[in-house]
């Protein structure tokens, strides 16, 4: 582990090092907004502990795809799997909730009604495709 590393404790994982490419994507507005977006949404009302935001669930998800595509490397070497994508793995753990606002998932039924509402020749593949492509 380089110096460059940044450390912090995770309540789930325990220590995680950080790479500074993750602590610069971590530090912009974009992903600090996660920490004011809940994970679990309103399951607190039933579950008092389930707490978290989307900040801590991303952290520990970069932290666990980095510890995937590394076994990943390990146990298939002819994968020859490069430094770069591995990296590019971690990135994305982290990344993928970038795109979330508050309570997104109550609403993807609405807004599904509404899709087919206002498109009402859409068949199944056409409501997953437009849901695929808002999410990314």
């Amino acid at each position: 582990m380089s110096l460059d590393f940044k450390i912090i404790k995770d309540s789930v994982h325990g220590l995680i090092d950080l790479k500074p490419i993750i602590v610069k994507i971590m530090d912009t507005p974009e992903f600090q907004r996660l920490r004011h977006i809940k994970q679990l949404e309103t399951l607190c009302y039933i579950y008092p502990c389930a707490v978290h935001n989307r900040f801590e669930h991303s952290i520990g998800t970069s932290y666990l795809a980095r510890q995937f595509i590394e076994q990943i490397s390990k146990n298939q070497p002819e994968l020859e799997i490069k430094k770069e994508e591995a990296l590019c793995v971690e990135i994305a753990g982290l990344c993928h909730d970038l795109g979330h606002g508050p309570f997104s998932h109550l609403f993807e039924d609405l807004a599904k009604k509404i899709y087919i509402k206002h498109n009402p020749d859409a068949d199944q593949n056409d409501v997953k495709n437009f849901f695929v492509v808002i999410k990314i």
